[in-house]
């Protein structure tokens, strides 16, 4: 081989040899190339399991209510969700291997209170932009389904208007269990809150 062909082949391996150096001690580009594809969100699948979550969990509350409040009227009830409403979510989360949470612009529990995206989808519901439920990617590749609460009939015993829906003696006893409520002054059919599930990845 000669002298100028020599020189070309070891000038071509030092250079593929500097090429690959300079790939492998870039840490941005390559982690660019380890970091996954994301998958595109199934909105139909998240939707369907995320409603029927949501009915599911409203069922086991509202029976369980139902069952407190012919045993012992509204105060009874208002003790019983004091007491049990968050363990038994906390419960059907587990189950279903999500994080179910019921939120609102006026909550009772302080511990229901919105997180900053969860107001902005509130806020949207309350000005009629959205008025079915939704859903997000959130930056940890998580999804959360968020759809509205609307205001029933037995509600209002509990979250009415102090004096007419609301009686007297049920609110005194509501600020006794819950002294930072604010979920009070609801018609039926208003928006009451927002139902809040975050499936695991």
């Amino acid at each position: 081989m000669s002298n100028t062909k020599k020189y070309f082949l070891l000038l071509g391996v030092v250079t593929l040899f500097f090429i690959g150096c300079g790939e492998t001690s870039n840490p941005d580009k390559q982690l660019a190339l380890e970091e996954p594809i994301v998958e595109e969100l199934d909105s139909a699948k998240y939707l369907k399991e995320g409603g029927e979550i949501a009915q599911a969990t409203f069922k086991v509350l509202s029976e369980n209510l139902q069952k407190a409040m012919a045993e012992g009227g509204v105060e009874n009830a208002l003790k019983f969700c004091n007491v049990n409403a968050m363990p038994l979510t906390d419960s059907l989360s587990k189950h279903y291997n999500v994080e179910i949470k019921r939120t609102s612009h006026k909550v009772r529990n302080p511990k229901n209170a919105p997180t900053v995206q969860e107001q902005v989808n509130i806020d949207a519901y309350l000005a009629n932009k959205m008025t079915k439920p939704t859903l997000q990617e959130n930056p940890n590749h998580s999804v959360s389904f968020y759809a509205p609460i609307t205001m029933k009939g037995l509600c209002v015993v509990c979250h009415g208007q102090v004096g007419t829906t609301l009686a007297e003696k049920d609110y005194q006893i509501i600020q006794s269990l819950y002294p930072q409520d604010k979920a009070i002054g609801f018609n039926v059919d208003e928006l009451r809150g927002m139902w809040s599930i975050t499936f695991n990845k």
